[in-house]
């Protein structure tokens, strides 16, 4: 392969405490609404879940399916030769098609007739979301330096969960308006079923954020490709993805093995909750909206200041180890107030215990994208991060067809829901916490080795 040309992102000027001009935050602004417009399909899903699985006759595993499987199952596929392209061409372009194909896909399910065809769709609007959490893990280190990293990090997680509890009770509202405006709309549309029309709503956005990605002050390198046939070349002081993964197996198995059981168990409680708020509960969509929308809003408050004193008081004590730290600790307290759902009676309670396990999910989460960054060589990082990223979206898809599985089979059961999903998701949190601990033995060493690869 010919000798690579590398000209920065942003450049930006040496020193740890260089600032970030004001292009970089204006690039992180529109990843974290990137973040929060792909969130809005999920909450379309669980708002219109009995509507939805009633019009099409679906049962719990395969809207579990749905909800887990089908999305992971493309963004599997594909998300390794998204980061493949990230890596090497302008990210401003593979990130426009990404979310152009998500808001086709996210449109394509609003038009579908049967569990296989919301299947196909579901698994493409997976397929073209995949791209974005690796682009933009990549792109934040060379956006920012230092201190300014880090706190670039936590506004992207942070923000977007924050703002998230907001883009919950705002899907809700998009599906009251529906039926409220419904006579204003054309009249083929009228008849068309609200959660169709959801739908096609939350696809109408990608006509504006396309652009607005082209538009991005972001100049990425391009790194030249070798001839047909040539061999592929590791530039020189650099090693490959996975021989660097080879060489510490342990430390990424174990790291990708417990958050994708974090997610596992997140995504337990998170897909059911609103289907046990409406069918045992008899809970609105516009308050089921309002109620977790709030919910969600307020762990994400807390659980930031719980991160900000937590991890500056554990930081003299833990050093180095301080984000798996973080993530062993979170995924332990989250999962016993996962088990806690199980006891909700009330709509109350049941959004109180959510928003309790969410608040430690919330402080762990934070310390995620450090942890990641840290463990990869910046011309390896998409790829890593993609593959990390693909294993836990696997793993974590996994858990809403389980649940569904297992409530199936506790029909008799009036609880079987609730037991399938609380139990489900405890116990994956406790793994997840158990495995962050065996992590940390070895992540010192694959983040010395990591910043020994770039030749730092």
């Amino acid at each position: 392969m010919p000798a690579q040309t590398e000209t920065a992102v942003l450049p930006l000027p040496s020193g740890a405490a260089a600032k970030a001009p004001v292009a970089s935050w204006a690039s992180l602004l529109v990843l974290v609404a990137l973040g929060l417009y792909t969130y809005m399909d999920r909450q379309i899903f669980s708002l219109q879940a009995e509507p939805l699985r009633q019009a099409l006759g679906l049962s719990d595993f395969q809207f579990g399916l749905l909800q887990g499987v089908s999305v992971a199952l493309f963004a599997a596929l594909v998300g390794y030769p998204v980061a493949w392209l990230s890596d090497r061409f302008d990210r401003r372009t593979v990130l426009a098609g990404c979310i152009a194909t998500w808001s086709l896909a996210v449109a394509a399910c609003g038009l579908t007739r049967d569990f296989n065809e919301l299947f196909v769709a579901s698994s493409l609007v997976g397929a073209a979301e995949a791209g974005l959490l690796p682009i933009a893990y990549a792109l934040i280190p060379e956006l920012f330096r230092g201190a300014q990293r880090q706190l670039a990090n936590s506004l992207f997680v942070v923000t977007g969960r924050l703002v998230v509890g907001l883009v919950i009770a705002l899907c809700g509202w998009v599906i009251h308006a529906i039926d409220l405006w419904r006579p204003l709309l054309p009249e083929a549309l009228q008849a068309l079923p609200t959660w169709r029309l959801a739908f096609f709503a939350t696809a109408l956005p990608g006509v504006l954020f396309v652009p607005m990605i082209l538009l991005l002050p972001i100049n990425k390198r391009k790194l030249p490709l070798p001839e047909l046939g040539a061999p592929v070349a590791t530039p020189p002081g650099q090693t490959s993805v996975w021989a660097f993964l080879r060489g510490h197996r342990i430390t990424f198995v174990t790291f990708m093995l417990s958050v994708g059981l974090l997610v596992f168990g997140f995504g337990a409680t998170g897909a059911f909750i609103p289907v046990v708020a409406m069918r045992q509960m008899g809970v609105t969509p516009l308050d089921l909206g309002n109620a977790m929308g709030i919910a969600t809003f307020v762990s994400a408050a807390v659980g930031l200041m719980i991160a900000n004193v937590g991890m500056k008081w554990m930081l003299l004590r833990v050093g180095p180890l301080l984000a798996v730290r973080v993530l062993a600790l979170a995924a332990l307290i989250s999962g016993v107030f996962s088990a806690t759902i199980y006891f909700a009676k009330t709509p109350v309670q049941l959004f109180t215990l959510m928003a309790l396990q969410q608040t430690f999910l919330m402080a762990g989460t934070m310390a995620f994208p450090t942890a990641l960054q840290e463990m990869t060589p910046t011309l390896l990082r998409a790829r890593i991060i993609s593959l990390v990223i693909m294993f836990n979206m696997v793993l974590g898809s996994l858990s809403p067809a389980i649940v569904g599985a297992i409530s199936d089979a506790l029909k008799p059961r009036p609880d079987g829901l609730m037991l399938a999903m609380t139990a489900t998701s405890s116990i994956a949190l406790l793994l997840a916490a158990l495995l962050m601990a065996v992590c940390g033995r070895g992540y010192v060493r694959t983040t010395q080795a990591a910043r020994a690869a770039e030749g730092n």
